[in-house]
C-alpha cells in the first residue's frame, strides 16, 4: 500500500451559485441543474495509470442524500460528502500505486452551438455550428473552463493547477455532443485538490439574440426554404394541393401490401398482420394475406415538436398567447409552459384550432402519397381518423411508469420481473387494455418498452438493497448454487457470515467467478422478464404480434439477451442508427435470436445546413437524407429477415429541444416535414423511389440502391 495515499485526504470542492437543491449526487456523478443554461453531470472520478487508461473501475456505488461512497477495483475508496455552500469533500483511501492521474468528465449539450461560447485559460471561441475539421477545440494545461450560452449565462469549472484540459466536438464520432475532460496528476506533494463548479449570470439588461423566430425556426441560421412571412404559410395551402396531386404511388392493397402476392406465394389471410417464412425468407403478411413491407413514420401526432418555453422566454422572438386562437397549441398538462410551433403554424396556415382527428387525417393522407403504409411508435391519439382511413399502426403495451409499472433505479426502462406487485399490475394492465383491441386488424404489432438498457443489469442489480425482489432472488440463486456461505466467500472473495445478510449488502463483483455468476443470473432475470410479458400478452390477445423493445445497438449486441428474447418474441425490434448498414452484424443478431424476423424500428439522418437543426448522424443536404434512406431501407429489404422499418419522425424536433428533456432536449432535423409544415421535398423525392418500388427490391426484380458515399459503404 502507498503510505502517502493511505494517510492523505483529497478534498474535491464544488460550489454552485444556484440553490442548494440544484447540486446533488446522482447515479453517475455530481449533478448541477443550472436552470436555462441546462443540466450538467460531472462524472465520478476515474482512476488512471500513467498511460491514462482506466485501471480501477468503480465496483460499488452507494449514493444517499448528501453523501456518496465509491469503491474501486484494487481496494481504492472515495467517500464524498456535500457540505454547506455546495461544497463536496472527497476522502481517498487505499489508493493502489499504479494510479497516477484522476480524470473528471462532463458532457456539454449540442445546443451550445446556438450562440454558445467557451473559454479555457487565455483561449476562447464559439462552439461550432457544424462539425469542425479537427475535433479538439482545446488541448492544454489550464485551470478554468467557462461555457456561456446564448443568453450570456455561464457555467465555470475550475480545476487544480497542473491539470490537462480537453474540449472536444464529439460529432467526429457521430455523437452530437461536446465533451470536457480534466486530467490531474496524483502528486505525493499535494494533499488536497480543489475543483469548483459555478454558475454566473449574464450582463444585466442585455437582450440575447433569440434561438427561435416567430415560426419556431432557428433565428440564427438561414436556408432557401425558410419561411419568412405568414403570407407564405397561407400560400402553402394551394401549393401543397398541387404538390400532393402530382404524386402517384403504386396501387397497393388497403393495408399497403402487394396485391396478388397472397395467391402467388401461397400466403394465409388471417385477418391480422402476421409473419410467415417462405423459401428461407421472412414475409410480413397483412390482414388480406398479401406480403407487406412495413414502412412507418414515428410520432405522427404532436410529440417531439413540443418544447419547454417557461423559464427561457428570451429564447423566442415571439410566443403565442394562451387564448382562444392558440389555446390548442399548448400541452394540456403544462399550462403555458410547453407548446408546439408546428401547431402554431398550422393554425396560421389553415385558420382553425388544432384537432387531433383532423390533424391525423391530413397526415395519413400525406403518408399514403409518400408511400408510407403505417403509423409508427409514439403516435397516440387520432383513433377515429385511423379507422376511417383504414391505416395500420403499431401499438405499445401499457407498461410505463405512469401506468403503474415501476422501474429499477439505474436500469433504464426495466422493471423487476420478480416483484409480485409488479407482476400483478402487468397482468391487470394487459387484461384491461388488450381485449378491447384484439379484433382490430389494423394493429401491426405491440412494442413492449422503448430502449431499455438491459446491459446495465449485471452492474446495477448486485448493488441493490433487499427491498427489490430481484436482489432477493439473486441471493436465493447464489444460495442454491453454493449451498454454504464459505463456498460463496471463496468464489466472490467476500467475507459474509450468512446469505441473509447479502440481501441488504451491496455485492462487490470483483472476481471472475462473481462476474460469471452475475452474468448467468442476468439470463435468469431476462428469461423471467420476457416470459411474464409474453404469457400475459398472449393470454389477452391471441391475434397480434409481440414485436419487442426497440433495442439500441449497445443493448442488442449480446448473445445471451438475443437468445432469450428470441424464445418469446414474434419480431425483434432494433433502433439501428448508422450510416452504412452492417449486414454481417444484422446477420449475427438474426442467428443469435434463433432466426426471428427483425424490424429496424428507429433511425434518421439530419441536414443541419438547410434546416438550422443540429444533432444525429449528419449529412450535407436534404437530398442526401433521402439517398441515405434509400441505401438503408433497400439494403435491409434484401436481408431476407428484415420485415420493415420506422423513420424517426414525421415532424422535425423543436429548435429549442423536445419538451420532456427540458432545456437539454434533442433538437434535430428528424422530420419529413419542417416546423412550418413544409415537406422536405428533396428528401421525400428520394424516399418515394424506395417506398414506391419496395416490393420490386424485396423480391429481386431490381437491385437495391447503393449510396456512392464513403461513409455509407462500411457500416461496421
Amino acid at each position: 500500500m502507498n503510505k502517502f495515499v493511505a494517510s492523505s485526504i483529497l478534498c474535491l470542492l464544488l460550489a454552485a451559485s444556484a440553490r442548494a437543491a440544484e447540486l446533488r449526487f446522482g447515479q453517475d456523478g455530481i449533478e448541477l441543474d443550472a436552470g436555462s443554461i441546462g443540466k450538467f453531470i460531472l462524472d465520478y472520478p476515474l482512476l488512471l495509470d500513467a498511460a491514462r487508461k482506466t485501471v480501477h473501475k468503480i465496483q460499488e456505488k452507494n449514493v444517499a442524500g448528501k453523501s456518496a461512497a465509491l469503491k474501486y477495483e484494487g481496494g481504492a475508496q472515495l467517500d464524498l460528502a456535500m457540505g454547506d455552500g455546495g461544497k463536496v469533500l472527497l476522502k481517498m483511501a487505499h489508493m493502489p500505486p499504479d494510479v497516477k492521474v484522476i480524470q473528471l468528465d462532463m458532457h456539454i449539450p449540442i445546443a451550445f452551438n446556438e450562440g454558445g461560447k467557451w473559454k479555457i485559460g487565455d483561449k476562447e471561441g464559439e462552439f461550432p455550428k457544424e462539425k469542425p475539421a479537427k475535433p479538439h477545440l482545446y488541448q492544454g494545461n489550464a485551470t478554468l473552463l467557462k461555457i456561456t450560452n446564448y443568453e450570456g449565462k455561464s457555467v465555470l469549472v475550475g480545476v487544480p493547477e497542473y491539470s490537462f484540459l480537453e474540449l472536444t466536438d464529439n460529432r467526429e464520432w457521430n455523437w452530437a455532443i461536446f465533451h470536457f475532460k480534466s486530467v490531474t496528476p496524483v502528486d505525493p506533494g499535494r494533499t488536497e485538490l480543489t475543483v469548483t463548479l459555478n454558475t454566473q449570470a449574464g450582463i444585466a439588461g442585455a437582450k440575447p439574440v433569440p434561438l427561435a423566430d416567430k415560426f419556431g425556426q432557428s433565428a440564427r441560421e438561414d436556408w432557401p426554404d425558410k419561411v419568412k412571412t405568414i403570407e407564405e404559410l397561407k400560400a402553402d395551402v394551394e401549393a401543397e394541393n398541387v404538390y400532393y396531386a402530382a404524386l402517384h404511388p403504386p396501387e397497393f392493397d388497403s393495408f399497403g401490401g402487394l396485391p396478388g402476392s397472397k395467391e402467388k406465394m401461397g400466403l394465409q389471410a388471417t385477418g391480422f398482420f402476421h409473419v410467415e417464412k417462405k423459401d428461407e425468407r421472412w414475409i410480413f403478411v397483412d390482414p388480406a394475406g398479401n406480403a407487406c413491407f412495413h414502412l412507418g413514420l414515428c410520432a405522427v401526432n404532436p410529440s417531439d415538436d413540443y418544447t419547454l418555453v417557461k423559464g427561457r422566454e428570451s429564447a423566442y422572438e415571439w410566443l403565442p398567447p394562451n387564448d382562444a386562437e392558440f389555446k390548442t397549441v399548448f400541452r394540456k398538462d403544462s399550462g403555458e409552459g410547453v407548446l408546439s410551433f408546428h401547431l402554431v403554424n398550422m393554425i396560421r396556415k389553415y385558420g382553425k384550432p388544432y384537432d387531433i382527428e383532423d390533424y391525423s387525417s391530413r397526415m395519413i393522407a400525406r403518408m399514403r402519397k409518400w408511400g408510407f403504409n403505417s403509423i409508427g411508435a409514439f403516435s397516440g391519439g387520432g383513433e377515429q381518423a385511423r379507422q376511417t382511413a383504414q391505416f395500420p399502426t403499431v401499438a405499445s403495451l401499457p407498461l410505463s411508469e405512469w401506468e403503474g409499472i415501476p422501474r429499477i433505479p439505474g436500469i433504464h426502462e426495466t422493471f423487476d420481473p420478480f416483484d409480485e406487485q409488479t407482476r400483478a399490475q402487468i397482468e391487470a394492465n394487459l387484461a384491461k387494455s388488450l381485449p378491447a383491441r384484439e379484433s382490430d386488424p389494423l394493429i401491426a404489432g405491440y412494442f413492449i418498452v422503448n430502449e431499455p438498457l438491459y446491459e446495465k443489469i449485471p452492474e446495477i442489480l448486485p448493488s441493490l438493497k433487499g427491498t427489490f425482489a430481484c436482489k432477493r432472488r439473486l441471493v436465493q440463486w447464489l444460495l442454491e448454487k453454493y449451498k454454504d456461505i464459505g463456498g460463496f466467500n471463496t468464489a466472490w472473495e467476500a467475507q459474509a457470515k450468512t446469505f441473509d445478510e447479502l440481501n441488504d449488502k451491496e455485492l462487490a463483483v470483483k472476481s471472475s467467478a462473481a462476474r460469471q455468476d452475475v452474468q448467468e443470473f442476468t439470463g435468469v432475470f431476462l428469461d423471467e422478464y420476457f416470459r411474464i410479458v409474453a404469457e400475459a400478452f398472449h393470454r389477452h390477445d391471441k391475434k397480434h404480434l409481440l414485436i419487442g423493445s426497440r433495442l439500441q445497438p449497445g443493448t442488442i449486441n449480446n448473445e445471451q439477451l438475443c437468445r432469450i428474447a428470441g424464445k418469446y418474441l414474434d419480431v425483434i425490434s432494433f433502433n439501428y442508427y448508422t450510416y452504412g448498414l452492417d449486414k454481417e452484424f444484422l446477420q449475427k443478431i438474426y442467428r443469435w435470436t434463433g432466426g426471428r424476423p427483425m424490424m429496424l424500428s428507429e433511425f434518421y439522418w439530419p441536414s443541419p445546413k438547410d434546416s438550422g437543426l443540429a444533432g444525429g448522424n449528419e449529412v450535407a443536404t436534404q437530398q442526401e437524407r433521402g439517398l441515405a434512406y434509400r441505401n438503408y431501407v433497400e439494403q435491409a429489404a434484401t436481408t431476407g429477415f428484415v420485415i420493415g422499418i420506422e423513420w424517426f419522425t414525421l415532424v422535425d424536433q423543436s429548435a429549442t429541444g423536445r419538451w420532456f428533456d427540458g432545456f437539454n432536449g434533442e433538437r434535430a432535423n428528424t422530420g419529413v416535414i419542417a416546423v412550418t409544415d413544409r415537406p422536405w421535398k428533396a428528401m421525400l423525392a428520394e424516399m418515394m423511389k424506395t417506398n414506391y418500388d419496395i416490393y420490386k427490391v424485396l423480391f429481386g426484380e431490381r437491385a437495391p440502391f447503393v449510396f456512392d458515399n464513403a461513409r455509407f459503404k462500411n457500416g461496421k
